[in-house]
């Protein structure tokens, strides 16, 4: 199933990609899901197309990204919408009612003594696109505390404005580009334990009105740019993109272009524009960027990007890296890469430090089912692709992530019938890790597999083949290449509960049958007040007795209320320490690499600070390096 864009004042390009979208559905149902499984594949059900030459990425010009060492490709033709793009919501959920709450629990919380924060008096809203909303959010706690509270993600051009009583305003006013079935989602946080949260969305249903000429032709803006810190003499981009609430598209002018700067429209994305610059002195630059309305060329803003410049030495840190500390225990240390960094203004200095810091690198998100595989038959593999040719050049061991998961799966997927989704399975693992066998031999083949209370997670692939889709992913892997290693990845197994009891079970079970495993992966996305190494050590000594490998593939140590740098640079110690002296832990990785693009930034909880200055964390794992034994 494929459905449109929001916008309904879609460009050319979006429209070419929708017809093309209705196509490939078209013949994706008419034909089973693209045809039958190859004689090398067993299994029942429809098959997904292999890619094609028209799959193939490009070579991308060296004026739109910061790679100097290492070759970049981009996807060929017009742009695909964005996941975010197809999945529309429903009038049937909307007219549902208010979506339920969702909490966040942390292990070990008495919710007998301390119950969780709420909202109330809200519910679901329709509005004329032009008009304005106002929405009083008052956050309850039954123990009485006031509740903080945050926005997930406003919409453009609206605000979250404090009210100085413990309540916040949301205000907004819908254009053209919101027509459709909004969510807005703001989590209650308790006062006692910042951990314990609940996530209540609203869904807004905006639609247009009669006389279209009542909406106000607003200007454009410039879409939000952090502030980073680069490298004197590195090359820098920006991607310039002009937002139109009002469903156009802005042009974008430099009125006082620098030196040794070029700027050029992206020859996918007709609303972007790449600004290049290679900074020859430090300081901290700020350069104007006038976007102008494509409807009335008289309305337009100046807006300002901003970068601070520093020399080499103010990147330099004492002591060994820690790349070369790992290779002399005969560990990986490594990150998992922000999806295209060579397209972020830092990227040069992000591919610079992550090449000399670690030794293994796995995909943050490209290798995602609904980025690589977003319509039946079609394949985007250029931001794998120039990860690999980044990792072939620094030498760097590739950890492929994540085959088989319940989440991030493209709409074509979700629709398809469950008699058809085991050939569609097999059919996935072979075209992707075929493509990679030379470049890539470890992989996350199921990924978070098991519930919190240790049954199955429910998912497409368990709803069609029970728990037998892991044994068939595990063997479809072992078949595509004898040689990879195959890995279970999973989170919150590192404490003592019914998920780890589960995920032994489960081992065991595969084990008994005989079924392709070579280690598991333990998820780390900890608090800097973890204290539960002991079982820790305890888990991995439990996977070790059963013959398999242990990679901690996803590190990261949240800060929180009443916990310091120092704390959690002890945390990243002793969880290094746990891995070093267990003789089957093979790699250490952080999720991600520098505080700047965590997915958890809010609590800084990587080695590195937004200026790529390494924190006690990243001393207290070259301690570890260097002296556990």
């Amino acid at each position: 199933m494929c459905t449109s864009v929001k916008n309904p004042l879609m460009h050319g390009s979006n429209r070419s990609h929708l017809a093309r979208c209705l196509v490939l559905c078209t013949a994706f149902i008419l034909a089973g899901c693209g045809g039958s499984s190859s004689d090398n594949n067993p299994g029942n059900g429809a098959a997904n197309l292999a890619p094609g030459q028209d799959d193939e990425p490009v070579p991308e010009n060296t004026r739109f990204n910061t790679a100097t060492n290492f070759s970049v490709t981009r996807e060929p033709g017009p742009r695909l919408p964005e996941p975010e793009e197809i999945l529309e919501l429903t009038d049937v959920e909307f007219n549902r009612g208010l979506p339920a709450a969702v909490l966040q629990t942390p292990d070990g919380l008495d919710t007998s003594i301390n119950q969780p924060p709420f909202f109330e008096n809200l519910q679901n809203l329709e509005v004329l696109a032009g008009d304005t909303i106002e929405v009083v959010y008052q956050p309850q706690d039954p123990d009485g505390e006031l509740p903080g509270m945050f926005p997930e993600k406003l919409p453009q051009g609206a605000q979250f404005v404090d009210n100085f009583d413990g309540s916040k305003t949301f205000t907004w006013q819908p254009l053209q580009m919101d027509v459709g079935i909004n969510r807005f989602t703001v989590t209650a946080v308790d006062a006692a334990d910042q951990r314990y949260r609940s996530s209540q969305s609203i869904l807004i249903k905006v639609v247009l009105p009669e006389d279209s000429s009542t909406i106000p032709n607003v200007a454009p803006m410039l879409d939000t740019i952090l502030a980073h810190t680069v490298r004197v003499n590195d090359p820098v981009v920006f991607e310039l993109k002009g937002i139109d609430l009002n469903g156009t598209v802005p042009t974008i002018e430099i009125p006082d272009l620098p030196a040794m700067a070029s700027v050029e429209q992206d020859p996918r994305f007709n609303e972007i524009y790449v600004l290049k610059v290679v900074p020859t002195t430090v300081g901290e630059f700020t350069i104007d960027v006038l976007v102008r309305d494509s409807v009335d060329p008289g309305l337009f803003v100046t807006e300002q990007v901003s970068f601070n410049v520093l020399a080499p030495s103010a990147f330099d840190r004492p002591g060994t890296a820690l790349r070369a500390l790992a290779q002399n225990r005969d560990i990986d240390i490594g990150f998992a890469a922000l999806q295209s960094f060579y397209h972020r203004p830092d990227g040069a200095l992000y591919a610079d430090t992550a090449a000399r810091e670690f030794s293994i690198v796995t995909p943050e998100n490209s290798m995602k089912m609904d980025h690589i595989n977003p319509q039946p038959g079609r394949y985007q593999f250029a931001a794998t692709d120039n990860l690999v040719s980044f990792a072939r050049q620094y030498g760097m061991r590739i950890h492929g992530h994540p085959l088989i998961w319940y989440r991030q799966l493209p709409a074509w997927v979700e629709a398809t019938q469950p008699q058809d989704r085991e050939g569609l399975m097999r059919d996935y693992i072979t075209n992707i890790m075929s493509r990679y066998q030379s470049d890539i031999t470890l992989w996350d083949v199921v990924n978070e597999p098991l519930s919190d209370n240790g049954g199955f997670r429910d998912s497409v692939w368990f709803e069609a083949m029970g728990e037998r889709y892991i044994d068939l992913a595990l063997q479809q892997a072992r078949r595509v290449d004898p040689s990879a290693t195959l890995l279970i990845n999973e989170f919150d197994i590192a404490f003592a509960g019914p998920k780890f009891d589960a995920l032994l079970q489960l081992v065991d079970n595969l084990q008994a049958r005989q079924i392709p495993l070579d280690g598991i992966g333990f998820q780390l996305h900890l608090f800097a007040d973890f204290d539960q190494f002991d079982e820790l050590a305890s888990h991995f000594a439990a996977i070790a007795a059963r013959g398999l490998d242990i990679y901690i593939t996803e590190l990261d140590v949240s800060l929180s209320a009443n916990t310091t740098l120092s704390t959690q640079a002890d945390v990243y110690q002793q969880i290094a320490t746990i891995c070093l002296q267990q003789s089957r832990c093979r790699a250490l990785q952080m999720w991600g690499l520098t505080d700047q693009y965590s997915f958890r930034s809010n609590f800084d909880p990587l080695p590195f600070d937004r200026a790529y200055q390494a924190k006690p964390a990243y001393r207290a794992l070259q301690q570890a390096l260097e002296n556990s034994r």
